[in-house]
C-alpha cells in the first residue's frame, strides 16, 4: 500500500518545463474586429413584409427568408428597435426626460431594481419607447451637467425656530 503511493506521488510531481516558444509575444497585439454589415432599405422592407406574415415571434423564420444572411437576434432587434410601428423617432422632450427620471429613480430605490436595471419595465412605462432608446438617453441624461444640477441641488428651506423657544448664547 505504501508502494502504491509512493509511485503515485512521485509521477505527479513531475513537471514539464515550458518552451519560449509558448510564451506570448513582445509587442503590440492587433484585433481585428468584423462589424456585421448595415441594414439597407431594401432589407428593412423585405423584412417589414415577413414579421407582419409570420407574426413578430418567430424571428427564426423570418431570418432564413432574409436575401443577406441575418441571425434571428438581428432580425428581431432591428424589429424591435426601429421598424416596429409602437416605436417613436421623435427626439426626447423635457416631459419625456422628466418623466423618465421619475422612473429610473423611483425604481432605484426599490431592492430587487437596484442589482440591475430593467430596461424593458421602464421603456414599457414609457410608451413608444424602446429598451434601447431609454437606456442609453438615461446614459445621456446622467452625464449632463443640467440634470446632475437639478437632480443635487440643495434644497434651500428656512425654518424658523418655535415661538416659545428661548434663544440662548454663550460666550
Amino acid at each position: 500500500m505504501d508502494m502504491e503511493f509512493s509511485s503515485s506521488s512521485s509521477s505527479s510531481s513531475t513537471t514539464v518545463a515550458s518552451s519560449p516558444a509558448s510564451s506570448p509575444p513582445l509587442g503590440r497585439c492587433v484585433l481585428r474586429f468584423r462589424l456585421p454589415p448595415a441594414w439597407t432599405p431594401e432589407e428593412d422592407a423585405v423584412l417589414e413584409r415577413l414579421a407582419m406574415e409570420h407574426g413578430s415571434r418567430h424571428w427564426r423564420r423570418v431570418a432564413a427568408q432574409m436575401p443577406r444572411r441575418r441571425s434571428p437576434a438581428q432580425c428581431r432587434d432591428r424589429w424591435r428597435d426601429h421598424l416596429a410601428r409602437d416605436v417613436f423617432h421623435r427626439p426626447f422632450t423635457v416631459a419625456d426626460d422628466a418623466e423618465l427620471a421619475r422612473l429610473c429613480l423611483r425604481l432605484d430605490d426599490d431592492a430587487g431594481f437596484a442589482a440591475g436595471r430593467r430596461w424593458k419595465d421602464v421603456s414599457r412605462a414609457v410608451y413608444g419607447r424602446s429598451s434601447c432608446a431609454v437606456k442609453r438617453r438615461w446614459r445621456e441624461l446622467r452625464r449632463s451637467d443640467a440634470f446632475l444640477g437639478a437632480l443635487w441641488r440643495p434644497r434651500t428651506t428656512t425654518t424658523a425656530p418655535p415661538a416659545n423657544a428661548a434663544i440662548t448664547t454663550t460666550c
